[in-house]
């Protein structure tokens, strides 16, 4: 599920034209565009962006409409076919599910009914599936699994639930845009995928990152609701963010959703890191070092508070400033993992050093923290970490 356009053989000059047009088609819009060096992306929805890059004399420009839906796809062909009529040039236009050719949304709408079943299907006879990214076009976490629940894009559901749904009333759960048109239900579908995937509770006002996404996420619900008045939202939530970012609120009797609001990193998430999947607080702040190739998540904070922790994973001992001492740890089993720990405190800063043996793969770990009383919450972190299942 892609579009795919090449703009063939063109100059700086007609680069440059095609760029502005770009531009003024994403203004038109009102959707987001960015330079990022390499490529420039125009951000439609949280699940769908437009790449643009260069190879040589062309420009390429490129959607994945996975996990976006019907709308998108249909969005993507149209911004390409009006390049097309703004810029003359050569041009190969590449849709994999043809809607370029008939322009029937209807059917391209059943096409990504047929994927969602086949999904269905999957993640109801294959476990494996199911530690996997299928949620988001792109993440670094992955939800924690949990018995008898099926995680979407926008929260997780009953296995039962899911499995009996009509087909047209689980499409929301999993795609972003699945009217033609920009409607209440896309605005309301951007703002439950962003709490999904983004919303850190009482940590919003932690850095520019997780505010950003507060803000934004208060734009698509004022969106919604200025569109249809009548739909159901995410009302609790949206009070919340508006007053951690004391931001004026504008629904006026605006009606609340029944069904739960998920917000996973409010809670424990695997953060993914090459082929390993480390525990910790879903809102701690990524980051990487490069020198010791490890992931670093560093504990929450709230805007007056310092941090608690410091994780730092790898698949490099060099990690470990006591590797022999913890060699000779002896070691337990927890759910088929081999695992040593090893305390330490130096001048009142306790430390903790471990190495997680699954399936003759290592993950090292040297971890920083400031209060005794989280030892166990950082130990239980470390148990629970796993690798990707190799299938």
């Amino acid at each position: 599920m892609y579009v795919s356009m090449i703009c063939k053989d063109r100059n700086e000059k007609e680069k440059n034209e095609l760029y502005q047009v770009l531009g003024l088609l994403a203004q038109g819009e009102q959707v987001q565009i960015e330079d990022r060096g390499d490529v420039v992306e125009m951000i439609v929805c949280p699940q769908g962006k437009i790449v643009i890059s260069e190879d040589g004399e062309d420009m390429i420009i490129h959607a994945n409409t996975r996990h976006a839906g019907a709308g998108f796809h249909a969005f993507v062909v149209d911004i390409c076919k009006d390049i097309q009529e703004e810029v003359p040039g050569e041009y190969e236009l590449v849709d994999d599910l043809e809607f370029s050719e008939d322009e029937d949304f209807h059917r391209l709408h059943h096409v990504y009914e047929d994927e969602l079943e086949y999904l269905r299907n999957a993640l109801l006879t294959n476990d494996l599936l199911k530690t996997q990214n299928y949620l988001y076009e792109e993440t670094f976490f992955l939800p924690i699994e949990k018995k008898d629940r099926i995680f979407t894009s926008i929260g997780d559901i009953d296995t039962k639930e899911f499995r009996e749904m009509h087909l047209h009333d689980l499409m929301d759960n999993f795609y972003i845009w699945n009217n033609f048109d920009r409607d209440a239900q896309f605005f309301k579908n951007c703002a439950l995928v962003l709490l999904s995937k983004e919303g850190v509770g009482r940590y919003t006002m932690m850095n520019d990152q997780t505010q950003k996404h507060a803000n934004t996420i208060c734009d698509y619900i004022e969106l919604a609701y200025k569109q249809d008045d009548s739909i159901p939202l995410p009302v609790n939530e949206y009070n919340y963010l508006c007053d951690m970012l004391q931001r004026e609120k504008l629904l006026n009797d605006a009606v609340p959703m029944e069904e739960e609001v998920i917000q996973y990193k409010t809670k424990e998430v695997y953060h993914l890191f090459q082929d390993a999947k480390v525990v910790a607080d879903g809102a701690s702040e990524r980051s990487f070092d490069p020198v010791n190739n490890a992931l670093c998540l560093m504990s929450p904070y709230e805007d007056d508070a310092h941090w608690a922790w410091l994780i730092q994973a790898s698949k490099d001992a060099n990690i470990c400033s006591y590797l022999n001492e913890l060699e000779e740890v002896k070691p337990i089993v927890y759910h088929g993992k081999t695992i040593q720990i090893l305390d330490k405190e130096e001048d009142g800063i306790y430390k903790i050093e471990a190495k997680l043996m699954q399936d003759e793969r290592a993950l090292y770990f040297h971890i920083t923290y400031a209060d005794k009383k989280d030892e166990n919450y950082l130990k239980q972190c470390i148990k629970e970490s796993c690798f990707q299942d190799l299938g």
